[in-house]
């Protein structure tokens, strides 16, 4: 109703104005006059009602510019603190003017508190349904009897009873989004307080929802700039201000998702393929194996510890680490498997006088007193190729006259080339042929051993002791491929010249072990999804991946030889984020060298980190430089004005321009013209122990 009907003329409505009046001055300064109280037929202060008809009771109002603990409600102790909202002509009320310094003290007893099981029952029902706590608690309010509606009916006032409080609530300069939820509305100190007084459970609803609370992300702060103390100038531009409150704010899918797939693999591959010795040198493991010859020896078998907890060297490199006699046609390996093979061309079988048993060797392993090495053309059981006796071989249980498939016929008759033949998959079958090579027993066959693309003809007990790849249907390590044995995954194109250029981005999701992997967790956790609630789940994921590739490729142009695996690129390529973010927002800062200071001895440490096995600093340079070209042409910016916004385009252009030229390089570098580097290796791995940084197994200058 109007303010007028207040003042109307009418005798009842005076009357009620009076005593409306004189309650109010009884109730800010203490019990009125018994004449007086006679004087208005109002009964007296002690016995007022509230089953009376006759005087409706008193609605009661804490004053909320009242101070001491006594004016305060029972439930502001423990609630949700909002700050006080002035008390101006726009914004006042009723109540303002109706206040009781005592209005605490004449409340009805409160009913028994609830458990706390029930209340953080019910606050978990109400998440789950999708709905507040306060929702819940106001449908059951509305269940309940309170003052007849009649009896303010007279006091409304056309002013808002709940006044909005999102500026002081909220912190900086934030705009609410139409749409999105904003903070839990709390009830002011001047609102009307019911006689059943507030809700309850609210002491344990407050920290739930600061728990499920989604705070936006201070432009230029975030988490690194709140453990640095950072803070922005006093004085900040009105229209750089609108640009901050401008900005959106993301969810980070991009981290939880990368962060779930980084778990996974690294569990999968701990317990698919165990883990290697923990340690920080060499493990060696000797044991009498049963060899080619026929005899038992001693043998040593060497491997890298892991110090992360994790697999092999041989297991990362068959699960898609960066390797790159993987990924290009390495020179100095095919020089390798191209010597073993000119060796091989003049090998023969050394058959042993008793036909126990036979191998492929060359003339100087072959005993002269105790086997026969038939070789051809000097030995009767020469065949021959085109009318002429043929010049290599003989090959252990494989010979052109008994193989049926392929079979040696003409036109398609084997060349003379013995390290050209094929595998025969099906033979004559026959008890003797007369041919000693064939019905001897044959004592070795290929066996892939290492990461080099070595083979060697030797029993299946070294082989599997060597932890090698042993070829039980091929006679010749030329008619295997031990690099495709190796690298595993998908099959070469052309057994000849791999080209797994793909591990480029897969390695970024392997880890070298738990502890690598706890350690891209926590790093993903913190700072990338920190900076993707900034940048939106796209922009991170393509400086993440792009800063990746680029680390791992000149990895692989620096050190061919080393097997490394893990994100150390893409992540050096997010902490060049936070160099970029300083760099864009250096005006709005309150001390912006201190805060560069702060983050540059953070990263050198990080760099200084990369020194252990298994981590790549050339991955972190690379890394962090793609992904400092990356954040200025992806990340969100702030402008100061209208030729700050042009340059700021330019800018994109330009970095844009740079990364392109430097990935371009890069690979132009690692295929067309590979590069050594003698001293390189120092730069990723300092030798703290005679051993601590052999190789990994994969030793620079092959042998």
């Amino acid at each position: 109703m109007k303010l007028k009907s207040w003042f109307s003329k009418d005798g009842d409505a005076t009357q009620r104005w009076q005593r409306k009046s004189l309650r109010h001055c009884s109730l800010r300064y203490g019990k009125l006059k018994p004449q007086v109280i006679r004087e208005m037929d109002l009964p007296s202060q002690d016995n007022i009602s509230l089953t009376s008809t006759e005087t409706p009771p008193p609605l009661y109002i804490v004053d909320p510019l009242a101070r001491g603990r006594a004016f305060r409600m029972v439930e502001e102790v423990d609630g949700y603190s909002v700050p006080q909202t002035p008390i101006t002509p726009g914004a006042a009320s009723i109540c303002s003017f109706t206040s009781s310094r005592s209005g605490l003290n004449r409340l009805p007893r409160r009913r028994k508190r609830e458990s706390v099981a029930k209340m953080s029952f019910r606050a978990a029902a109400a998440l789950v349904k999708g709905r507040s706590l306060r929702e819940s608690t106001l449908r059951r309010a509305q269940r309940r009897s309170f003052t007849p509606a009649s009896f303010m009916e007279e006091d409304v006032v056309d002013f808002p009873d709940e006044l909005d409080t999102s500026f002081f609530a909220r912190r900086g300069w934030r705009k609410a989004k139409e749409g999105t939820p904003g903070p839990p509305k709390v009830p002011l100190r001047q609102e009307v307080v019911s006689v059943h007084g507030q809700r309850r459970g609210q002491r344990i609803v407050v920290p739930v929802k600061k728990l499920f609370a989604r705070e936006k992300r201070p432009y230029g702060l975030g988490m690194v700039g709140k453990l640095t103390n950072r803070t922005y100038r006093k004085r900040i531009d009105s229209y750089v201000k609108r640009q901050i409150e401008d900005m959106d704010d993301h969810r980070p899918f991009f981290t939880y998702w990368i962060t779930f797939v980084h778990l996974l693999i690294t569990i999968l591959a701990v317990s698919i393929y165990g883990f290697a010795p923990p340690g920080f040198s060499q493990h060696e493991t000797v044991d009498s194996v049963l060899r080619n010859k026929g005899v038992y020896e001693n043998v040593k078998f060497v491997q890298q510890e892991n110090f992360w907890i994790g697999p092999s060297s041989v297991t990362l490199i068959h699960l898609g680490a960066k390797y790159s006699p993987c990924m290009r046609q390495d020179q100095q390996v095919h020089d390798l498997i191209r010597e073993k093979r000119n060796i091989e061309k003049n090998s023969a079988c050394c058959v042993r006088n008793d036909r126990s048993g036979c191998v492929q060797t060359t003339e100087e392993e072959c005993s002269s007193t105790l086997a026969v090495w038939v070789k051809w053309p000097g030995h009767p059981s020469t065949p021959k190729l085109n009318g002429k006796d043929r010049r290599y071989g003989s090959v252990c249980h494989q010979d052109p006259r008994i193989c049926l498939e392929p079979a040696s016929v003409s036109p398609h008759e084997w060349p003379d080339d013995i390290t050209k033949w094929p595998v025969c998959t099906r033979y004559n079958t026959g008890n003797h042929t007369n041919l000693p090579h064939i019905d001897c027993t044959i004592t070795g066959r290929p066996c892939c051993i290492g990461t080099k693309g070595r083979c060697e003809i030797t029993s299946r007990e070294y082989c599997d002791f060597m932890k090698g790849y042993f070829h039980e249907e091929a006679t010749l390590c030329s008619q295997v491929h031990c690099m495709d044995d190796v690298c595993g995954l998908l099959p070469f194109l052309n057994p000849e010249v791999p080209d797994q250029f793909y591990r480029l981005w897969l390695s970024l999701f392997l880890h070298a072990g738990i502890l690598h992997c706890l350690v891209s967790v926590a790093f993903q956790m913190t700072i990338l999804r920190d900076l993707e609630k900034l940048a939106g789940w796209l922009r991170i994921s393509i400086i993440y991946i792009l800063s990746g590739i680029t680390g791992n490729l000149a990895s692989a142009i620096f050190l061919p030889y080393r097997a490394e695996v893990g994100p150390a690129g893409s992540q050096f390529g997010i902490l060049a984020c936070l160099f970029v973010e300083l760099f864009q927002c250096w005006q709005i800062l309150a001390q912006p060298w201190r805060a560069f200071t702060k983050l540059l001895c953070v990263v050198l440490f990080l760099f200084a980190f990369g020194l252990l096995p298994w981590i790549d600093n050339f991955a972190h340079i690379s890394g962090f430089i793609s992904g400092f070209f990356l954040s200025f042409a992806f990340l969100p910016y702030v402008s100061f004005g209208r030729m700050d916004m042009y340059r700021k385009r330019c800018q994109i252009i330009i970095f844009l321009l740079v990364f392109v030229g430097l990935f371009s390089g890069l690979v132009v570098l690692f295929y067309v013209y590979p590069i050594k580097c003698e001293w390189c290796e120092l730069l990723t791995c300092i030798p703290f122990t005679d051993k601590f940084c052999e190789k990994y197994d994969l030793n620079a200058h092959l042998h």
